[in-house]
């Protein structure tokens, strides 16, 4: 009884949405603790508690624009793949996905310092629309987010989850035991950042229930992890 009230907690405690709304939820969560929650502690004089709140917004929104920019560049980079095929969603955009900063990097512009790469991203995101500034964040960053969950909002399909959870011999159960509702695997993948918990990597990740379901693990966020396949066939013959 009480595995099954942890389940509901945890599921309803969980946002419904997208993988990109929760994200843009994040960031705005971000950005509006660093100007009320921050600002209070400090004002109140619990400087070191404003200071620790603030560096951890600021790596929100640093994991935020990592993990957008990972999805984006994909597409970016195979966005002729979607022109041959006619992509619905390439049409529904309605302009071609450009370069940010991180494309233009990675194109090794003659004689572009990251200066110069830094005004060309913004004109290119200014043009569109996309203008953001703030006293201390690079407008750079922020404006590369508004436009990511902008776009990525319409390339990315909403039902969209990343992986598929794995399947391991010491874990011969019904399917219906093993499954991982969706908003627990957006909400693992956005917690461990896209990368195994074990080593970092961002190859063949697959999730992975810490318990196995054998053992009596449950299929919530508490119990299901980011593990690359190296990491998790590891810790499966631990486990057997």
């Amino acid at each position: 009884m009480e595995n099954t009230q942890v389940v509901k907690e945890d599921v309803n405690t969980e946002l419904q949405g997208t993988l990109i709304d929760k994200y843009e939820d994040d960031y705005h969560k971000a950005l509006k603790s660093i100007e009320t929650d921050v600002k209070d502690l400090i004002v109140n004089g619990s400087e070191m508690k404003g200071l620790m709140a603030f560096n951890d917004n600021i790596l929100k929104i640093v994991e935020v624009h990592d993990a957008l920019m990972n999805f984006y560049n994909i597409i970016f980079n195979n966005q002729e793949v979607l022109k041959k095929f006619n992509s619905q969603r390439l049409r529904q955009l309605g302009y071609e996905p450009f370069a940010l900063y991180k494309q233009l990097k990675e194109m090794h512009i003659s004689g572009a310092s990251d200066d110069i790469l830094e005004r060309m991203t913004m004109t290119n995101l200014k043009k569109a629309g996309f203008d953001k500034s703030h006293w201390y964040i690079k407008a750079r960053i922020l404006s590369e987010i508004e436009y990511l969950i902008e776009t990525l909002r319409i390339l990315i399909e909403p039902e969209f989850i990343p992986l598929v959870e794995s399947v391991t011999n010491s874990e011969e159960q019904n399917a219906s035991d093993r499954y991982v509702p969706s908003n627990v695997k957006i909400a693992v993948w956005r917690r461990d950042n896209g990368k195994c918990v074990g080593c970092g990597s961002q190859e063949k990740l697959e999730y992975d229930h810490i318990i196995p379901v054998s053992k009596g693990g449950s299929n919530t966020e508490r119990n299901i992890q980011l593990l690359c396949e190296k990491c998790n066939r590891q810790k499966s013959a631990r486990i057997e």
